[in-house]
Formats: C-alpha cells, structure tokens, sequence
C-alpha cells in the first residue's frame, strides 16, 4: 500500500484534493469544477488532476462482497462546463494487467475499470462507459428489471446484477497505458452524450467498477451487497454539478440508395437501373433530456413488413 501513496503524495497535498473513502461510506461526492483542459493521453500529470475529487477505499463484491479490495485503485474525478473527467491509478501487485487492442465493445476477456452515471437519480437506470488499461472503450445503458444472477455486467460470470445492453455507442475519450505498479487510464465524458436532469444543480448516482482478470475479482468503490434488489441503488453521489453546458447536439446521417434490378432474357440477362433515392436520419438534443429523432425517404429494406431480399455478390 506504501506505492499508491507516495504517488498520490507527488500529485497532491492533503489540502488541495478532497479523498472520499467508499470503505468509509463517504460516499456524498463533491467534485471541483475547473475551467480547464487536459490531453487525453492516458498521463494524469497536468495540473488539474492535482485538484480532482479522489475515491478510494474500494470494496470486493465478486466472488464475496463486502471485503476490502485485495488490489488498490484511485479514480480522481473533476469536471468543466462541458466534460467530465475520469483518471483511473489502478495498482496490481498480486499478478499480471491483462490488455489487448481489442475491438469495441470486445474487451471482456481485459482487466477493466466501469463508470456508471445514473444521471436521472433513480436508482433504476444508468449510462455505463469501460475502459481497459490500454483505453479501449466498450460502453452500454443499464436498466435493472430484476433479472440479475444470470450475467455480468459484460455478459460473462454469474454475479448479482443486471447485464448491460451494449448496443448504444457513445462519444467520448480515453487512452491507457500500463506502469510499473499496474495501469493508468484517463476518460473524458462530454456532456453533449448524456441526458440528465434539467434542474439548475445536478445531483447523479455514481458507482465504479474494476475487474481483475487473475483473480476473478469485481471491485466497487460504493460498497454494494450481492443479495440487495438494486446494484444500482447501492451507489454514491456527484453533488453539486452546475453550470454544465451540452452544446449542439445534433447528428445527421444522409443515405444514397441505388438499385439495379435483373431479369433474364433470351439473349441473356437485361438490367434496368433506377434513379438514386437520396434520404437520410437526424438526431437532435433539443434539451437536456428531449431528443428529436427525424427521417427523410427512409431506406425500408431491412423491415420485417418489406419483401424479403438476398444479398448476393457474384464474384464470391
């Protein structure tokens, strides 16, 4: 335990970083709000990390909850008008970091850090951003429906909460790297990708996650028991976020569709091709928490109403 405090000694002084201790159910989180900017480099040394929120003193809840960690980890935590930031000092001293460059969404297999939002406050749902120690993403929406002790949170182990859908995507930035004492990752959340409440200061439930992939373990920084109802009714809170600012939220995606149609002849096959449909979707965030979502000549081949079609390339 002497290496993650002397590296937290070099970053910060007792008097400029607020520590909130999960062991100790300090658990009301305040974090600073900075007019600042860091690179997404996966190196928390910049002066704004000096100034973050820190959580420590996580808990085992996988295999058994309610344990100290075995493994240390820090998350230092702050925010600017525009984005949240997350740095991850995860320490390993009992075996090996597993990291690969996987795919998204494919990094089950990686040690991993998960940060969940519940930025309604209800209990219920959360947006869910992983990371593993080289950064790459996978990222999902959890809504508990009381199916837990079937699957993971990434579909894998038996344990006691409801599996994340991993079919949302997400904009945000991360980058990782390993160390001598175990891995360091840096997150960026921009709050153009989340909805939240539309009241003048926020208050989001809050929780993280690290899976180890040597031991089997799961870690959480809000100590959380396996036989609650609610995994996500058991986290922590961000206090106090004001003056956050989403920006233009507005995604347009145009679609060209051509089509050539074929039938045979006596002199072979005649195809007659068709004018190009132009078309396309639009997404945009009109508040906080209304999104207008918009089609113009829709591409209707992949309904179930529509006639069926195969696809077929003639060169394979």
């Amino acid at each position: 335990m002497l290496l993650p405090l002397l590296l937290a000694m070099q970053l910060a002084s007792p008097d400029s970083m607020s520590v909130y201790n999960g062991r100790r159910n300090e658990l009301s989180v305040r974090i600073p709000r900075l007019e600042a900017d860091v690179v997404i480099d996966g190196s928390l040394d910049e002066l704004a990390w000096s100034r973050a929120g820190m959580l420590t003193g996580f808990s085992q809840f996988s295999p058994s909850d309610g344990l100290p960690a075995v493994d240390s980890t820090e998350v230092l935590v702050w925010y600017s008008p525009s984005s949240i930031y997350f740095g991850i000092r995860a320490f390993e001293q009992h075996g090996q970091v597993h990291a690969t460059l996987a795919d998204r969404d494919r990094i089950f297999a990686d040690d991993n850090i998960q940060i969940l939002l519940s930025t309604f406050n209800d209990g219920r749902q959360a947006t869910v951003f992983m990371v593993n120690p080289l950064g790459v993403q996978a990222d999902g929406s959890l809504v508990e429906t009381g199916q837990a002790g079937q699957t993971g949170i990434f579909g894998g182990g038996a344990v006691s909460r409801d599996p994340t859908n991993l079919n949302p995507d997400y904009v945000f930035q991360s980058k990782g790297r390993i160390t001598e004492y175990g891995y360091e990752v840096e997150v960026r959340i921009p709050f153009k990708s989340l909805r939240y409440q539309s009241a003048g200061e926020q208050t989001w439930g809050f929780n993280v996650v690290r899976q180890i992939q040597h031991s089997g373990y799961e870690d959480s920084w809000a100590p959380a028991r396996q036989s609650s109802a609610s995994f996500l009714a058991q986290s922590g809170k961000l206090t106090g976020l004001t003056e956050i600012h989403r920006g233009l939220v507005l995604d347009l995606q145009p679609e060209l569709t051509a089509r050539v149609d074929g039938a045979p002849q006596l002199n072979g096959w005649d195809y007659q091709r068709r004018d190009p449909q132009v078309g396309g979707n639009v997404r945009w965030g009109i508040t906080n928490n209304l999104t207008l979502n918009g089609t113009a000549n829709p591409d209707f081949a992949q309904i179930e109403s529509d006639a069926g079609q195969v696809t077929f390339d003639p060169r394979q």
